[in-house]
């Protein structure tokens, strides 16, 4: 069963990521050491990497994390996946 591993961004198709339990905030300032311009991280798309490798939004992150018994806390509410639902 899938499950949710990582928090990601993606930035023009390009996913970046880094293991629990780094929140989206750390995955952003790395993104930003190495090089990657400001203006492109500020518009990235937050998610999860899943344990297939795929990358997820946080609604469908939510609905995985769910379904695999995660039992992800209410930081985004009912309907988006946060970090800190999970680690």
């Amino acid at each position: 069963m899938e499950t949710i591993v990582a928090a990601a961004i993606q930035i023009d198709g390009l996913t970046l990521s880094l293991p629990q339990p780094a929140r989206h905030g750390q995955v952003m300032h790395s993104a930003e050491i190495v090089g990657v311009p400001t203006y492109l991280i500020n518009y990235s798309t937050q998610g999860f990497l899943t344990s297939t490798g795929r990358f997820v939004n946080r609604v469908m992150a939510r609905h995985i994390a769910r379904r695999a018994g995660q039992n992800p806390g209410s930081t985004g509410g009912d309907k988006e996946l946060f970090s800190e639902d999970l680690w």
